[in-house]
């Protein structure tokens, strides 16, 4: 139903409550209609439901069962029905020219740049191998999902200056503090904040050139990080201590990657008032990283770059 007779939209309601652009007018015009009004910075987060002119149809919060979530599209299709033809016929709205988008909250991916695919599972540990995990919070023990950006810059510097098997070198420091602070975490309850520069307690990761022709270099990365909310590690309410692994392949022709596979494990604890429910004591985490292909649904932002200057080291 929800494909058939109704058009799919995905948008993050932090980005929409602030933009200061015709999308996000529109966008708390609807809210605003349906009673979400989202008092000073509040959350308008939900699934909306309006006619192409942005007459209010329904509501719902996200997270409900399936069948009430039904009976709110029907309800709507009914009310849609009753509308005018102006306000229903194809065709009868015409949309103008949004004009300008408010660039504060309109991200796309660095130009020349890689986006990887970040996937994060609870994990258990049985009969000597990882296995999806179990929990009592409700969606948590399914596949949490987010992007890396790297800029153009860092991908050259993610090349070996020296392509020769044993060459050793650190993962670009830039890249190496996005990917602890912003993508070495639980996100399978939630949006938890990133890790502060200060709460990444230690981290290493190092390339080696594994094999080098004039087509192709491989490299391994190995390394592991820890993050914590106190300095005392056996104290800190939150944290992170995991183990990275992973193949890179650099093509010297094209000054680019055309593989980023890796892969960190570990223990993760502690709960946050957006990720509560988290498992007691340290349980494992999975984090998984991949390139990106060109498909329009993996251009979507990094949760963590709603600050650039921050996400991108720039601070």
């Amino acid at each position: 139903m929800a494909t058939v007779d109704f058009i799919p939209v995905a948008g993050d309601d932090w980005y929409q409550r602030r933009r200061q652009d015709a999308e996000g007018k529109f966008f708390r015009a609807v809210a605003d209609s349906l009673g979400k009004t989202g008092a000073g910075d509040s959350s308008r987060q939900g699934i909306y439901l309006f006619a192409a002119d942005g007459t209010p149809l329904g509501y719902k919060n996200a997270g409900g069962h399936p069948v009430v979530m039904r009976e709110v599209l029907r309800d709507a299709l009914r009310d849609f029905a009753r509308l005018p033809a102006t306000k229903r016929t194809p065709g009868a709205v015409k949309i103008g020219d949004p004009g300008p988008v408010d660039p504060a909250y309109d991200h796309t991916p660095p130009p020349g740049g890689l986006v990887l695919k970040v996937y994060t599972r609870i994990l258990d540990f049985h009969s000597g191998a990882y296995v999806k995990g179990t929990c009592e919070a409700k969606g948590g023990d399914k596949a949490a999902r987010d992007h890396v950006w790297i800029t153009a810059d860092e991908v050259q510097q993610l090349a070996p200056a020296r392509p020769v098997v044993g060459f050793r070198y650190p993962l670009p420091e830039k890249v190496a503090d996005r990917i602890a602070r912003f993508h070495l975490i639980d996100i399978t309850r939630g949006e938890p904040p990133a890790w502060g520069k200060t709460e990444v307690r230690a981290k290493r990761f190092t390339l080696r050139v594994v094999s080098a022709t004039p087509e192709a270099i491989e490299l391994r990365l190995d390394g592991e990080a820890l993050m914590a909310t106190a300095g005392d590690v056996s104290t800190a309410e939150r944290g992170f201590d995991a183990r990275v692994v992973g193949d890179l392949r650099y093509l010297p022709g094209k000054k680019t990657f055309d593989r980023f596979n890796v892969v960190a494990v570990g223990t993760h604890w502690g709960n946050f008032p957006h990720t509560e429910d988290a498992r007691p004591g340290k349980s494992l985490v999975g984090i998984s990283f991949e390139l990106a292909t060109d498909l329009s649904n993996e251009r979507i932002p990094p949760q963590g770059i709603r600050n650039p200057d921050i996400y991108f080291g720039r601070d």
